[in-house]
């Protein structure tokens, strides 16, 4: 499994942590957001819309934008080539944007 961390804030200028990647076992790019208190903002694993069918990095930028969150182009860029390679084992950090703390 590949994991691309960014820490940033949301539109609400809160703390939140993204993971974005790609399950190499399940072939499936998956994507999470948590809240500096832990609370999950977004998962994919109960949104309906997404299976393990689910190939396409940029279904995940409507619902970041929604979430008033901002990720580097090469977060996105990255876990597509993690898919076509089939890339597993890889933790990448891509920092934090517009953040003093870290979740």
């Amino acid at each position: 499994m590949s994991q691309h961390l960014c820490a940033t804030r949301d539109s609400e200028d809160n703390n939140v942590q993204e993971i974005l990647g790609y399950d190499r076992p399940l072939n499936f790019i998956f994507c999470t957001i948590t809240a500096a208190d832990g609370e999950i903002v977004y998962s994919n694993l109960p949104d309906l819309n997404v299976d393990t069918r689910q190939q396409d990095v940029n279904y995940y930028r409507p619902i970041l934008e929604k979430a008033g969150v901002t990720l580097p182009e090469a977060m996105f860029e990255q876990v597509a080539e993690d898919q076509t390679l089939c890339v597993g084992n890889r933790v990448a950090d891509h920092g934090s944007i517009g953040r003093e703390t870290s979740v």
